[in-house]
């Protein structure tokens, strides 16, 4: 009886020994980085006459609110 006893508790210890578990979990990146190029600055000659002056300010503007669209585009899509 004594024996019977010592084996049901020796195998209740080690049936309930704790095991590590590892847990496996999927992480989903929800908004890669996207490689946007950097507009770059004009360099104006003062000698330049002002019709090109303003065309390249203008053209430097203009590529500058397309940069702006598309990190906004960024922005919203990593939002949802």
């Amino acid at each position: 009886m004594k024996r019977a006893l010592i084996f049901l508790v020796s195998s209740f210890l080690f049936a309930c020994a704790t095991k590590p578990q590892v847990i496996e979990k999927e992480v989903i990146v929800k908004c890669p980085v996207p490689d946007i190029p950097k507009t770059e600055r004009p360099t104006i000659k003062p000698d330049q006459p002002a019709t090109e002056k303003l065309q390249s300010l203008l053209n430097y503007m203009f590529r500058l609110e397309r940069e702006n669209e598309i990190l906004r585009e960024v922005i919203n899509t990593c939002k949802q």
